[in-house]
C-alpha cells in the first residue's frame, strides 16, 4: 500500500496528462509480461513470449515485474511519439539518469542480492551507446508487443484521459481521488504490487499529474523526478477496467493476413488508420513513426492508388480510394470493380 499526502495546494494542482509515449508503455509491457499472474493479459503475454527480441534481457534488468523498475519514463516528460521520446532520452540529463540508475540498481541489490548489470556504469556516458542500445531494445519490443495496434491503443487512451478529465471537471477533484483508489481527505491510498520504495508520498505543494496507461495494470504506479524537487509527481493509472476495455482498446485483428503479406504490417496498419481520415502528423502519432516516415509510406501506398491525399491549409489530409478500401475489407473484386 501507497499512501500519497495531499496539501490543499496540491489538490489544486491536480491535473489530466496525456498518456504515456510508445516507448513509456512500452517499458510498461515489458514489466507485464515477465509477471507470473496477468489476469486480463494473459492471453497477450502467451502470443508475445513466442517471438520476444533477443535483446530483451536488458529491458528485463530496467524493469522487472515489481514497482522496482528504472524509471525511464519521467525523463522523457510528455512525449507523444516514439521519435520525441527517443530525443528526450538523447537529451536528458545525464545526472537525472546517474540517479535513478543507480538509486533503483543498488536498492534491488540490497532487497533482493541481485547482481548490478555491467552496463549500469556506462548508463550516463556521453557516448549514449547504452542509450542506443536501450531505445533499440524497446522498439524492437514495441513491434512485438502492440503488433501494429498501437493506433487503437493510443485512441483508447486519449478517451480514458478526456473521461478522466471531464470527472475532474464536473465532479471534482474528490471525485476523481475516489475512483484511482481509497480516499480519506487529505490522503489517497492505492494498492501496489511487492514491496514498494517508500510507502509514504508527500505531496508538498508539487501537485499531482495523472496519465492513463495500458499497462500500468492492475495498480497505480507513482514516479517522481529525482532531479527537480518541485516537479509534480506523476500518477499513472490503469485505463483498463475490465476484459471489455482490453478488447476496445486492442482493436480489430488486421483485417487479413493477405493484406500483411502483400503490403507488410507498417503499411497495413497505415491504410487502416487512413480508412477513419488523418494528417500526415495525425498518422505519425499513431504509428509513433516520424512524419517524414509516415510520409514516405503514405505516398506510396497513394502512387498504388490505396489512399487519396489533398492539402487542407498547412496539413496534408489522406482517406481511402475504393480500391484501398476494398483492400482493406478484403473485398478486392469489388474494389477493382470500381476502379
Amino acid at each position: 500500500m501507497k499512501r500519497i499526502h495531499f496539501t490543499p495546494e496540491d489538490a489544486m494542482r491536480v491535473r489530466i496528462g496525456p498518456p504515456l509515449s510508445p516507448f513509456g508503455e512500452t517499458l510498461l509491457a515489458a514489466r507485464m509480461l515477465q509477471r507470473s499472474r496477468a489476469g486480463m493479459f494473459t492471453g497477450w503475454r502467451a502470443q508475445v513470449r513466442d517471438t520476444v527480441p533477443v535483446d530483451f534481457g536488458l529491458l528485463a534488468e530496467l524493469v522487472p515485474p515489481d514497482n522496482d523498475f528504472v524509471d525511464l519514463i519521467t525523463p522523457l516528460r510528455e512525449a507523444r511519439s516514439m521519435p520525441e521520446a527517443l530525443e528526450a532520452l538523447r537529451l536528458a540529463p545525464r545526472e537525472e539518469l546517474r540517479r535513478e540508475v543507480n538509486f533503483t540498481l543498488e536498492r534491488r541489490a540490497r532487497r533482493s542480492n541481485a547482481p548490478i548489470p555491467a552496463w549500469a556504469a556506462t548508463l550516463p556516458d556521453r557516448d549514449g551507446g547504452v542509450l542506443r542500445d536501450i531505445a533499440a531494445a524497446v522498439e524492437a519490443f514495441h513491434s512485438v508487443a502492440f503488433a501494429g495496434r498501437w493506433a487503437h491503443v493510443q485512441t483508447h487512451l486519449d478517451l480514458t484521459g478526456e473521461r478522466l478529465a471531464r470527472t475532474l471537471a464536473t465532479e471534482g477533484v474528490e471525485r476523481l481521488l475516489a475512483g484511482l483508489g481509497r480516499w480519506r481527505t487529505p490522503v489517497l491510498e492505492i494498492a501496489t504490487l511487492g514491496p514498494p520504495p517508500g510507502s509514504e508520498l508527500r505531496l508538498r505543494g508539487r501537485g499531482l499529474t495523472i496519465t492513463p496507461s495500458l499497462f500500468a495494470w492492475p495498480d497505480p504506479i507513482a514516479l517522481k523526478s529525482s532531479v527537480d524537487e518541485g516537479a509534480p509527481v506523476r500518477l499513472i493509472v490503469p485505463a483498463l477496467r475490465d476484459p471489455g476495455d482490453f478488447i476496445a482498446a486492442w482493436g480489430p485483428r488486421p483485417r487479413n493476413d493477405a493484406l500483411v503479406a502483400l503490403l507488410g504490417r507498417t503499411r497495413a496498419a497505415v491504410l487502416e488508420v487512413v480508412a477513419a481520415g488523418c494528417t500526415t502528423t495525425e498518422l505519425a502519432r499513431r504509428l509513433a513513426v516520424s512524419p517524414a516516415t509516415a510520409s514516405e509510406h503514405a505516398s506510396i501506398l497513394r502512387r498504388a492508388g490505396l489512399i487519396d491525399s489533398r492539402r487542407e491549409r498547412n496539413a496534408m489530409r489522406h482517406e481511402l480510394t475504393t480500391l484501398g478500401a476494398a483492400l482493406l475489407d478484403g473485398e478486392l473484386d469489388r474494389g477493382l470493380r470500381s476502379a
